[in-house]
């Protein structure tokens, strides 16, 4: 019965209501957001990226949701350690990537795997079309999402120590540009 309930409460999935804004980036888990900085990446060659980082303790939901609407254009899984997933060196552990481009933008979606969560089930994978707030995956027990974009084009909207819900609290705008006078 106790592993019954466990079960329950690490898988369980309750249905979110999305309002998609296409100028949002949204949270690609529940948890607390435990890193908001700069970062490179080679999927962003634009230069300085932003990294927003949420932590998902036991106790939160872990299906992960598409932070934004396009189509997966890269998507790799890396082999690597268990370190815990609320600390900075948990980005050598195993980890998928996602690069999820609309038109000319572009964010990434890294999904990481704790010291208890040794597996990241996928439900989407390179070439699929998603929505933001689209369910994409599941990391099994504690873990660590995080998401990048290019610093020139958004602005995180949230900050460290922020509780987050998947697919619904925005994490992320992009600038609009503005008319011409």
């Amino acid at each position: 019965m106790g592993v019954g309930l466990a079960c329950l409460v690490f898988f369980r999935d309750p249905p979110r209501v999305v309002v998609r804004d296409a100028d949002t980036i949204y949270a690609p888990a529940d948890g607390v957001v435990v890193e908001v900085g700069t970062a490179r990446d080679p999927w962003l060659p634009a230069g300085e990226a932003v990294r927003i980082a949420t932590f998902l303790a036991l106790y939160d939901v872990h299906v992960n949701r598409s932070p934004a609407s396009g189509r997966i254009a890269e998507a790799e899984e890396t082999a690597g350690g268990f370190a815990p997933a609320f600390l900075g060196r948990a980005r050598g552990n195993h980890r998928k990537r996602l690069a999820i481009d609309d038109g000319s933008r572009r964010v990434v979606l890294v999904q990481v795997a704790g010291l208890l969560a040794r597996r990241i089930a996928s439900w989407a994978w390179l070439g699929d079309r998603v929505q933001a707030g689209q369910r994409i995956g599941l990391i099994h027990l504690g873990s660590r999402a995080e998401v990048l974009f290019p610093a020139t084009e958004a602005r995180a909207v949230v900050g460290v120590g922020r509780r987050v819900r998947a697919g619904v609290t925005p994490i992320a705008r992009y600038e609009r540009a503005e008319a011409p006078t």
